[in-house]
């Protein structure tokens, strides 16, 4: 997910205002505009920043499973590895 959508918990209000069809193109898009790939934990209803830019760009608008190491400081993980979830 990207980061402006990640805080709203959803694509849905950015996707008519950027043109996306679906949500990878709605990630790309607000990413192309200012904002970062983050991953988003319903659950938790949490973002995190992720350090590693151009690997989550090949998951965009995906579930993914990220390993990695988390900085609880900055809400940031430093990604070692991101493989598309279910």
């Amino acid at each position: 997910m990207d980061s402006q959508c990640a805080q709203m918990g959803s694509h849905g209000n950015m996707m008519k205002g950027v043109g996306a069809k679906n949500a990878k193109e709605c990630a790309i898009a607000c990413v192309k505009i200012g904002g970062k790939f983050a991953l988003y934990d319903r659950a938790a209803k949490r973002v995190y920043q992720l350090d590693n830019q151009k690997k989550a760009r090949d998951y965009a608008g995906q579930k993914v499973t990220i390993t990695g190491t988390l900085d609880s400081g900055s809400d940031s993980i430093r990604v070692t590895n991101i493989q598309a979830g279910s």
